[in-house]
């Protein structure tokens, strides 16, 4: 099984929206004398460079954010809330920066580490976190959700203010999910997000980077391992994957701000649906617009392998080592990822020293070292060196737990890793 939804919530700035037109005040109306006239078009002067400014620092914030320079666009949002501190758009985009920041520096922005089960299992409710982190995020969470009321309060019908407050909820469920593994309240808010983004179309119907949101949580309820699946369509919740397709497609023609997020959705989708080539197409548009993006530089290594291109492949993956960006902060990502790729082609002795490296490379995420013996010792298996392989499981088991990553060693060491049918895969 190949779950999509966690791939697709860390590969996109998921609710990383758009700042409407709908950002500068309502019109006065005219009339009085020539100091009140000119008193008038200064105001919407002020106002109109005021929208423009906050434009622009959206624009450049979420360029940085895709370029991987969390700093940068930290300092771009947090200008933003100065220039307008009572619009909820700058807090949801710090949200959105420290989430990702986070998964990165954990390496949980790396898509082979979701292909399986293995995430869903967990013995607790959910997962420990970084408790500052976790104090800040919620704190910019609500921040942007009591700005957001505070707008509709006055206008029931705010559209943007009804945007973001959805923005900040699906915000608040990609990071439950994501990072406190969270599942139930991670539902929970998803669900309330796709019902306001709804309301968003309904008073707007031409808002369509709301679709941004709703084809996501189409495609995904309707992808979910199918004990969540059930799960969901007990509370009344159902998605179709077609739908989440179409929708998604039409914010890439029609969306003014969230364009290149559908992209990356898609990618994942087309990804799971098979189609490798429409993916790549996706992951090169990308990746040439944000070069300091080693991630789509990853995922672009790891599409030709599934094209067939292992040549190729390793040739990207081979530059991807040598770029500056991913030698000072992403070798062990590079490398596991590299692994991954040649292991689902069955080449498990050359993905044996990927991950190897991993384990080598003294600043390698803690994480994905564990991750790293797991699979070393199952490649071991496939070829037949089973003190090696237990060797490697017993690595795992003095080690933190990632997932289910003990209770696995744990199997592989009463019976040998097995990629036949029937076997302990």
């Amino acid at each position: 099984m190949r779950s999509v939804f966690i791939r697709l919530l860390m590969l996109a700035v998921v609710t990383s929206s758009a700042i409407s037109p709908a950002m500068s005040q309502p019109e006065r109306r005219a009339g009085g004398d020539a100091r009140q006239q000119a008193s008038l078009a200064s105001e919407k002067a002020e106002e109109s460079t005021a929208a423009a400014a906050f434009d622009r620092m959206r624009v450049e914030g979420n360029t940085a954010v895709y370029n991987l320079d969390y700093k940068g666009a930290r300092a771009i949002f947090q200008e933003m809330t100065k220039v307008s501190p009572d619009h909820p758009a700058g807090y949801v985009y710090l949200a959105n920066n420290l989430w990702l920041e986070t998964l990165n520096s954990n390496r949980r922005l790396s898509s082979s580490l979701y292909s399986g089960g293995s995430f869903y299992v967990q013995d607790a409710v959910q997962d420990e976190a970084d408790l500052k982190r976790d104090r800040e995020f919620n704190e910019l969470i609500k921040k942007a959700v009591a700005l957001s009321k505070a707008r509709l309060q006055t206008n029931p019908r705010d559209v943007e203010a009804l945007y973001y407050q959805a923005s900040a909820l699906g915000l608040r469920a990609g990071y439950s999910l994501s990072v406190n593994r969270s599942f139930r309240r991670s539902i929970g808010d998803a669900n309330e997000s796709v019902s306001l983004q709804k309301k968003v179309i309904k008073l707007d119907p031409a808002y369509t980077d709301a679709y941004l949101s709703i084809g996501l949580y189409e495609y995904v309820v309707d992808s979910l391992p199918w004990i969540w699946r059930t799960l969901a369509r007990l509370a009344g919740i159902k998605g179709s994957k077609q739908k989440g397709v179409e929708h998604l497609l039409l914010v890439t023609e029609r969306g003014k701000y969230t364009a290149d997020d559908a992209r990356v959705l898609l990618i994942g989708l087309y990804s799971r649906e098979n189609q490798p080539e429409r993916a790549f197409e996706m992951i090169n548009l990308l990746a040439d617009k944000y070069p300091r993006n080693y991630l789509l530089g990853v995922e672009r290594a790891a599409m030709l392998y599934r094209m067939g291109k292992a040549r190729e492949g390793d040739q990207a993956f081979v530059a991807l080592l040598g770029s500056e960006h991913v030698t000072k902060a992403a070798v062990d990502l590079v490398n596991y990822q590299w692994g991954e790729a040649m292991t689902a082609r069955g080449d498990d002795a050359s993905a044996l020293e990927k991950y190897r490296e991993v384990i080598r490379w003294t600043r390698s995420d803690k994480g994905l070292v564990t991750l790293a013996h797991l699979r070393a010792g199952q490649a071991l298996d496939v070829l037949g060196k089973r003190p090696e392989a237990a060797a490697e499981y017993k690595a795992v088991m003095k080690r933190d737990n990632v997932f289910d990553s003990r209770k696995q060693a744990a199997e592989y060491l009463k019976k040998p890793y097995s990629k036949t049918p029937g076997g302990n895969t």
